[in-house]
């Protein structure tokens, strides 16, 4: 099975995911632009060539529609690889709707036309107007987007393009099981919608795992520090965080709060620290990159508290036995953490609650310890870069049969 993906760089989670296709027989190969895309965003670490086992393909992006970017060489490239599988995701399906050359490739080659798409990022079609009341949109800077005129005629151009897409798709691959209930609002069956889950480089970091038991401690032993990881920008929600744990203290004097990474808010969130009066018992770190680093910081930890959208530090903390407190903001938690089994989940904004949920595990080590224990079996059992991979595989084997 040959399967050709489009993306604007690789991110370290996608390289072990594709690396682990090949290791079970599949051919890869991927289109990206020389440098990183435009279309990601700042602070999100791409990976280079070296620890790719899988082919790459070099393309220039064009401006296209929508002011996105695009490869106009993909049909020549549909006709030179002849894939079975082609895999795209926002905004790079957009060219299937702007370029009938692309289509006519697919078609003569007999290729799979495969969506991939972040579901929370999708509002369900025909709704679009009551989405974006209850999720604004924002830029890295938190300036809001959603405003206007022109966004909606925007936003309504892009939905009736993407049900077109989805309309003439053979399947699609989401993350979250909140992609059952989204894309087939946009006319593809909801059969055809396959949750893959996400994963990490789950391998490695079991095997550093394994290896970091042995070593010291990277920080002195303390059973009540709880840890953030992710880079600091707003839709993190790390000053909320800060605010349920100023609360934690008067119960918890010894408490701390560990914050892995760095971002654009990393001076607010050091001032709001200050003038919480708690910077005593705040450690920041700056961006980390290294999974043995990640490691250290996360067994030298007791809770993991997510107080806005996350992605792969769920996993990360998980695959280190930690308990999990999260808020339901994207769908992609509730396929994660089990609330009362594996962690907690608090009202979403909700300060005091998300403190009364760390306050109850530093107040019960064994609850700690089990909900740890639960978080590993499930990254050990059910979510892993094998499992995951696993669900690529038997997605596109069936897209293949329809």
């Amino acid at each position: 099975m040959k399967v050709l993906y489009v993306f604007g760089g690789i991110p370290p989670y996608a390289n072990a995911l594709l690396n682990k296709l090949v290791d079970k027989g599949l051919e890869i190969a991927v289109v990206i632009p020389p440098g990183k895309s435009a279309m990601i965003g700042k602070g999100v670490r791409v990976i280079g060539r070296e620890t790719a086992n899988y082919r790459i393909i070099t393309s220039e992006e064009r401006k296209s529609v929508l002011n996105k970017t695009g490869f106009r060489e993909l049909p020549s490239i549909i006709y030179k690889e002849k894939p079975d599988i082609f895999v795209v995701g926002w905004p790079f399906f957009l060219q299937y709707f702007t370029q009938p050359g692309l289509r006519k490739a697919l078609k003569k080659c007999k290729t799979k036309f495969v969506m991939r798409e972040i579901p929370f990022q999708v509002p369900p079609y025909g709704k679009l107007r009551s989405f974006y009341r209850e999720h604004p949109v924002y830029d890295e800077d938190m300036n809001l987007l959603n405003n206007g005129l022109f966004f909606h005629i925007r936003q309504r151009a892009v939905a009736e393009i993407r049900r077109y897409c989805y309309s003439k798709a053979d399947g699609a691959v989401v993350y979250s099981s909140v992609g059952k209930d989204i894309l087939p609002t946009y006319n593809i069956p909801e059969e055809l919608v396959f949750v893959t889950y996400n994963a990490n480089d789950s391998e490695e970091l079991l095997r550093i795992r394994q290896e970091l038991t042995e070593e010291q401690p990277l920080l002195p032993q303390n059973d009540q520090r709880v840890i953030h990881m992710g880079r600091l920008v707003k839709w993190k929600r790390v000053d909320l965080l800060m605010d349920a744990f100023s609360k934690v203290l008067p119960h918890f004097p010894g408490a701390e709060l560990l914050i892995v990474g760095d971002g654009p808010e990393m001076r607010n969130l050091k001032k709001q620290a200050c003038d919480l009066k708690i910077d005593s018992r705040v450690i920041f770190t700056k961006g980390v990159y290294d999974n043995a680093l990640i490691g250290k910081y996360l067994l030298a930890s007791s809770v993991y508290a997510l107080a806005g959208m996350g992605g792969l530090s769920i996993n990360d903390a998980m695959t280190f036995s930690l308990p999990v407190i999260c808020s339901v903001c994207d769908g992609t938690e509730q396929d994660l953490v089990c609330d009362g089994v594996n962690g907690f989940f608090f009202r979403e904004n909700d300060a005091a609650d998300l403190s009364e949920k760390i306050i109850a595990l530093f107040n019960d080590p064994g609850l700690r310890k089990r909900m740890g224990e639960r978080s590993f079996e499930i990254i050990r059992n059910r979510v892993n870069l094998d499992t995951v991979s696993d669900r690529y595989i038997n997605a596109y084997r069936t897209i293949l049969s329809v």
